[in-house]
């Protein structure tokens, strides 16, 4: 699911101020912590740092940066041990790195000056760095992670949400007053006329009321009840319809017992019913459905109704691709092929039985 950035208190730019904050607080209590603002007699005064101080400062710019926008986010995003101790590895030699390159290269070429005397081991150099190192690599890594974790819950409540909204919307969508007002209308001329469909389409009607009224909050459920929702709402149609009612099934289900999100596969079928020809019986809707042990497939295949009144398109679908990326992410395929003649739709996403 996409969620918007401006929708987050914690905009990339609210970030670097979180950063610049910390860095000028950081500054402020260095410098004073090394005697560059002194107080004699009520007068205040200012003393400018020496060369390798003004330094240090740099260097620590380039070290926060590096690790906010290159070390964290690439190792940090699943922490566990191993991820930490590569993070602070990396973290430490950029800040040796930076530092030497700083001090030892550049003030020698800008200045003829260096910090460390010439000579001096690299055990030494690298000892003496993680001391100076260690405040600002443990803070930006904190600093990170702090933010990440922040952003991660926002997400997770507007995914919820969204979520939530969607599911709202899907239910106005599938029980609506045109749809219930044609059944119910149909119904009741199979009373008047005494028909036996009558209440075989009344008990269809009664199991889609509960499908979509319980059913469609739950986090998963069977393949079969899905199923079975689709045939009772194709039953109803074909009522409707009567004999021109051209829908071709095709159902290749290893088990139906896997569960599955539910109200994922319905709404490509209703789609098809409410904007495409259902009258042609050489170009019926088809839908195919099948499984794998790992994957469930449909295709859902109709001829566009070019005298479509209902100018209500792409509610249902986008909903639905908001469902997707809820639960299944990037993991899935959602593709659509629209020649203004034929309009297809292929859905493929895994099959998790803890889904």
């Amino acid at each position: 699911m996409k969620i918007n950035d401006k929708t987050l208190l914690l905009s990339k730019k609210s970030e670097w101020l979180v950063i610049s904050i910390f860095w000028l607080i950081y500054t402020f209590f260095d410098y004073t912590g090394n005697g560059l603002i002194r107080s004699v007699q009520g007068k205040t005064f200012f003393h400018l740092p020496d060369l390798f101080t003004i330094t240090m400062y740099f260097v620590q710019i380039f070290t926060i940066f590096i690790i906010y926008t290159v070390v964290a986010p690439k190792f940090l995003k699943k922490i566990n041990w191993k991820t930490i101790a590569i993070s602070l590895i990396l973290s430490f030699a950029t800040f040796i790195f930076i530092r030497y390159v700083i001090e030892q290269v550049l003030t020698d070429i800008l200045f003829d000056k260096i910090n460390y005397f010439e000579g001096t081991p690299l055990s030494f150099y690298i000892y003496d760095n993680l001391h100076y190192g260690t405040f600002i690599v443990f803070s930006s890594l904190f600093i990170w992670m702090a933010v990440h974790l922040i952003k991660t819950l926002q997400k997770t409540n507007s995914i919820e949400k969204e979520k939530k909204e969607a599911e709202i919307k899907f239910l106005k969508a599938q029980i609506n007053p045109h749809f219930l007002f044609n059944t119910l209308n149909n119904i009741y001329s199979l009373v008047s006329i005494n028909s036996d469909q009558s209440l075989k389409a009344i008990e269809n009607l009664s199991a889609i009321m509960r499908f979509t009224t319980y059913e469609t909050h739950k986090e998963s459920i069977e393949i079969e009840e899905e199923i079975n929702y689709i045939k009772q709402y194709l039953a109803l149609e074909q009522i409707r319809f009567g004999e021109k009612f051209f829908v071709k099934t095709a159902f290749d289900i290893k088990n139906y017992n896997t569960l599955i999100p539910p109200y994922i596969l319905s709404p490509l079928i209703e789609n098809a019913i409410k904007h495409g020809i259902v009258r042609d019986s050489e170009n019926p809707i088809v839908i195919d459905l099948s499984t794998t042990e790992d994957f469930l497939e449909i295709s859902v295949k109709n001829k566009i109704n070019q005298h479509q009144k209902d100018q209500e398109k792409g509610i249902g679908l986008m909903n639905l691709k908001q469902r997707l990326n809820h639960y299944f992410e990037n993991q899935y395929q959602f593709e659509i092929q629209n020649d203004y003649i034929t309009f297809t739709i292929y859905l493929k996403f895994p099959l998790n039985a803890e889904n």
